[in-house]
């Protein structure tokens, strides 16, 4: 009784004008105040009709007070009750939304409006609200991340490394879900470049496989070949491996390849030796083409078989890699002192070994002229050129050399022209081919035991010194020519009689002789010359037509120029005078007109006939007698 009379002395005082304005709280005391002033009123009337003594009446007020504050304790007592079970369900609600705030790493956001006083239940609705949103958020991220580390778990098994661990609580906050996301990207396009690889190498290895017609014998290597692309994995380990295996397919490959050719080389080299029929080889080729290991095998069983049959007729093949050693050298510019060395060229016995070691010879120079092909036929080419500019050098220096033949001697300067241009190039090219060898090798090329730049020397040398012989015979004619004509001077003096004297001539038998000679001579060869002249003339003017006339002027006026400057040439130099006496000699179409005793004292001496001074006449000819009738024209 005194805690429940403290507990309600102990009770704030409020202001009823605080739940005035409640609607509810206004309806129920005015209730309670009707009720309690009707109960408290009627009481006091039932009191005052009993008329008991005041002490009694105390007592029963004792009783009335002490009931009604028992009832107001019991009410109150409830009230807090449900108040503090209201409480107990807002802190749980508030330590889960805490709760589900670390676990979403973000602030807790503040209940209702600063505003507006909420009561609990309506915090707690509020609360209830953004718990059940924090928890839908919660969950759309956890399955997100689900799916991530689902994807992640995916690309690192097929890349082979291992997955990023994600934390579940708290869970990651955005910024760290976007970088998880990236890193994700980054495996995806990993594992498509990988694959990408994969399947170019794939696609590489099965064409090799098929050129070489084998099978993948290893469990890795039927992994690769398999026609399921997604049950190989590509992790670090298996790229590698994928990767040592296209190096070593490729270098089967080349191997196999580099060996068919060889070995073909060599069946061919064996079937030309055997000498094989055209329809075997064929049938052969056409059973084992390609660059199989099968063919690979054919080739090898092939060249022992045919290794068999040269070892049985060793003697044959024998003289024929002989034969094709010394084509070889000659091919290859090598001296004499090359077949010296080679000391296994003389041996009689014909061995295995004797055959091996000429192969092996033989595969030498064939590999150095491949080598040095370029080199090699650079000099042939000069060669043949030299050559060529001396047969012109004779042409030249010829005695009919001023013949016109047909242009030819046009054409012949020309050519000259070219071969004195293209020679000194081609000259210049070998010596800077030929230091390149050098600096490549650490030694000469040699052609014909002779460096290249000896063996040029070597030509422009005997060229020279075949000139100065030629120059050296014909001071030796010209002086051979010039000791008759001082013999005739001798024993024919000049006369002082002018060549228009009317006074008489005194001769001697012999000299009568000798003009009657030369007389006869000379009107036998006017006469040819004249009749050559008429028949020529007049074929010619029933063929040539106006037009073909005027191509001819054109080539006697550019030939009559060329002669007019090679004669000047030729005057100019002691030596080439010599030259031209020959010439005039041998001319059938040159006279003489009169005897030494029939001369003036000034008329010089030209040339000789058989031995006796004369003056040479050449027979008229007209313009049209420079070009033969048998001039081709262009």
């Amino acid at each position: 009784m005194q805690n429940q009379k403290e507990m309600c002395l102990d009770l704030p005082v409020l202001d009823r004008k605080s739940v005035n304005s409640i609607a509810w709280a206004k309806n129920m005391w005015a209730v309670l105040e009707e009720s309690l002033n009707k109960t408290f009123l009627y009481w006091c009337q039932i009191v005052l009709k009993i008329g008991e003594n005041e002490d009694v009446i105390k007592e029963w007020a004792d009783v009335f007070i002490k009931a009604y504050e028992e009832t107001s304790y019991e009410l109150l007592t409830d009230m807090e009750r449900v108040q503090g079970d209201v409480l107990s369900k807002f802190e749980k609600l508030l330590q889960e939304f805490e709760q589900l705030c670390q676990t979403l790493q973000v602030n807790m956001p503040v209940l209702g409006d600063k505003t507006q006083r909420l009561s609990l239940l309506q915090e707690q609705e509020q609360l209830i609200k953004y718990i059940d949103k924090y928890k839908n958020l919660i969950q759309v991220r956890r399955t997100e991340l689900d799916k991530l580390r689902k994807k992640q778990s995916d690309l690192c098994l097929c890349l082979g490394i291992q997955p990023r661990i994600l934390k579940d609580d708290p869970l990651p906050s955005c910024e760290e879900v976007a970088k998880f996301q990236d890193y994700i990207e980054k495996l995806e396009t990993e594992k498509f470049n990988r694959l990408e690889k994969f399947c170019l190498i794939k696609e590489e290895l099965l064409k090799i496989t098929r050129e070489l017609n084998i099978e993948p014998s290893s469990l890795f290597e039927k992994e690769v070949f398999s026609p399921d692309n997604t049950t190989f994995l590509v992790t670090d380990e298996n790229m590698i491996k994928l990767d040592t295996l296209r190096e070593m397919l490729i270098k089967e490959q080349k191997d196999v390849r580099a060996e068919i050719a060889r070995s073909r080389i060599k069946v061919n080299e064996y079937w030309t030796l055997l000498d094989v029929d055209q329809i075997e080889r064929e049938y052969f080729e056409q059973n084992y083409s390609g660059n199989s290991v099968d063919v690979l095998q054919a080739l090898r069983t092939e060249i022992k078989r045919c290794k068999d049959l040269r070892r049985a007729n060793i003697k044959v093949f024998v003289d024929k890699q002989r034969c094709e050693l010394e084509k070889l050298w000659d091919r290859c510019h090598r001296s004499q002192t090359t077949e010296t060395e080679c000391t296994f060229l003389q041996a009689d016995c014909y061995t295995e070994d004797l055959l091996e070691r000429y192969d092996i010879e033989v595969t030498k120079w064939r590999k150095y002229y491949e080598e040095n092909k370029e080199l090699l036929t650079l000099l042939e080419k000069h060669k043949r050129m030299w050559n060529k500019m001396v047969q012109l050098d004779e042409t030249t220096a010829g005695p009919n050399r001023y013949n016109n033949r047909g242009g030819q001697l046009l054409k012949e300067e020309k050519e000259r022209n070219k071969l004195a241009k293209q020679i000194p190039q081609i000259e210049n090219t070998l010596n800077s081919m030929a230091d390149n060898y050098k600096r490549q090798h650490n030694d000469s090329f040699t052609t014909y035991g002779m460096t290249v730049s000896k063996y040029l020397a070597n030509l422009h040398d005997e060229k020279e010194n075949a000139r100065k012989q030629k120059l050296s015979a014909r001071k030796l004619q010209r002086e051979q020519h010039i000791s008759p004509l001082k013999s005739a001077v001798n024993l024919f003096p000049q006369t002082s009689t002018p060549s228009s004297s009317t006074k008489r001539k005194f001769t001697t038998p012999e000299t009568d002789k000798v003009k009657k000679k030369v007389l006869s001579e000379g009107k036998n060869n006017k006469i040819s010359k004249t009749a050559t002249n008429t028949i020529t003339m007049s074929d010619r003017s029933k063929r040539l037509s106006v037009e073909r006339k005027k191509r001819i002027d054109k080539i006697r006026r550019l030939s009559s120029k060329k002669e007019k400057a090679k004669i000047n040439r030729h005057e100019s130099s002691s030596t080439d005078y010599g030259e031209f006496q020959i010439d005039l000699t041998n001319r059938t179409d040159s006279r003489s007109t009169l005897i030494p005793s029939e001369m003036a004292p000034s008329t010089p001496f030209r040339t000789f006939l058989y031995g006796i001074p004369t003056i040479l006449i050449t027979s008229p000819r007209t313009p049209r007698d420079k070009t033969p009738t048998n001039l081709k024209l262009g």
